[in-house]
This record gives C-alpha cells, sequence and structure tokens, in this order.
C-alpha cells in the first residue's frame, strides 16, 4: 500500500494544476519534500463553495479502536460502504497533489512517477483535519510491482470528484484501474 509519496513542485506549479490561488500563508507550507510519510500534515484540495482550496491535514484517519493506529489508504472499491470511510466517501472527498510515490518491489525502493515529474491527484477522503488516500487494482503498469496502486484522477475529473452531487456511480467509474500513459519507475535512494 501507498505509504510514502513526494511533492517537489513549486507552489506555483502546483497551484496552475489545480486552479488555485495560494494565499502566502499557504505558500509557506508548500515546500518540496522528497519523503511524505503517515501522520505528516499533508496538502489536500477540497470543495469550498462552488472553488477549490487548499488546507492541510494529518495523513491517516485515526482509528476508532486504537487512537495510535493510522488508516492511511482505503479501498476504493468498497470505501462507499465501509462506516469508517462512508462518510466522507460522501461529503469529504479531497485531492492529495503529489509528483510521485514509493513502492518497494522485490525489497528494492521505486519512485512511480511521470517522466517529466509533473504533479498529478490522488483521490482522497477527509473528515475534520485527518485525510486518506484511495487504493486500487493494480492496473498493467503496476501489477509487476504492486498488488493495489493508489488512484490517481485524471484531472479531467477533479471537478466531479470533489462535488458532492456526484453520483456514487461516475465516482466509481474514476476511480477502476485505467492506463498510466507516460509513467516510469525509477530505482531510489531517496525516502
Amino acid at each position: 500500500m501507498c505509504a510514502h509519496y513526494r511533492l517537489t513542485n513549486s507552489p506555483s506549479q502546483i497551484a496552475v494544476h489545480l486552479g488555485i490561488t495560494l494565499d502566502p500563508d499557504t505558500m509557506s507550507q508548500l515546500s518540496p519534500r522528497l519523503n511524505i510519510s503517515v501522520s505528516q500534515r499533508v496538502p489536500i484540495v477540497r470543495s469550498d463553495g462552488g472553488g477549490r482550496r487548499l488546507q492541510m491535514a494529518e495523513w491517516g484517519f485515526r482509528a476508532t479502536w486504537d487512537s495510535g493506529k493510522r488508516i492511511f489508504n482505503a479501498m476504493a472499491e468498497t470505501a462507499d460502504q465501509k462506516p469508517t470511510f462512508r462518510d466522507a466517501f460522501t461529503a469529504g472527498r479531497c485531492l492529495l497533489p503529489a509528483d510521485g510515490f514509493y513502492e518497494w518491489p522485490q525489497k528494492q525502493m521505486t519512485l512511480i512517477h511521470y517522466q517529466d515529474d509533473r504533479v498529478f491527484c490522488f483521490g482522497g477522503l477527509w473528515q475534520g483535519d485527518e485525510v486518506t488516500m484511495l487504493t486500487c487494482a493494480p492496473n498493467e503498469f503496476m501489477q509487476p510491482i504492486h498488488r493495489r496502486m493508489p488512484v490517481i484522477l485524471s484531472p479531467d475529473h477533479y471537478e466531479q470528484w470533489l462535488d458532492i452531487n456526484t453520483p456514487a456511480a461516475e465516482l466509481k467509474a474514476m476511480i477502476g484501474s485505467r492506463p498510466w500513459h507516460m509513467m516510469k519507475a525509477s530505482p531510489s535512494a531517496i525516502a
């Protein structure tokens, strides 16, 4: 499961990709990060009165049965049905901007990213001050690397993903395994 990712693009590149304006306080929180891990504060984008708003949240829902445990991934196929994620799936969908994530096939740290290192967004769920990342079955690219992969949304779907009125069937179609064009897996020593 995805437990480490990176966001090294500049705040202005992130803002352009997401179609948002960043205030100086928010910009100061977006320094380049090579290893974002569970329980750290991460930038998320959510709907805000018809627009988009970037805010910080802690990565991982605190488990109700053990406050020291973090639920940092949720299975996209069942998130709308599970009590832990159901409300967030209905009214708390968000985007997690990134430009790469790490997996360890054959115990070799590997960075998965676009060849041009562009910004992309994971599909996420937020509630209160916490966020979790959705995962789905692997596409052809990811099958040799891991049995699951993070949901990476197409920029064409950002608006629908954030809209609380989008029907569940449309949401499920957005999160299914789809081909990733121009992605590559690079052996890495940073994480």
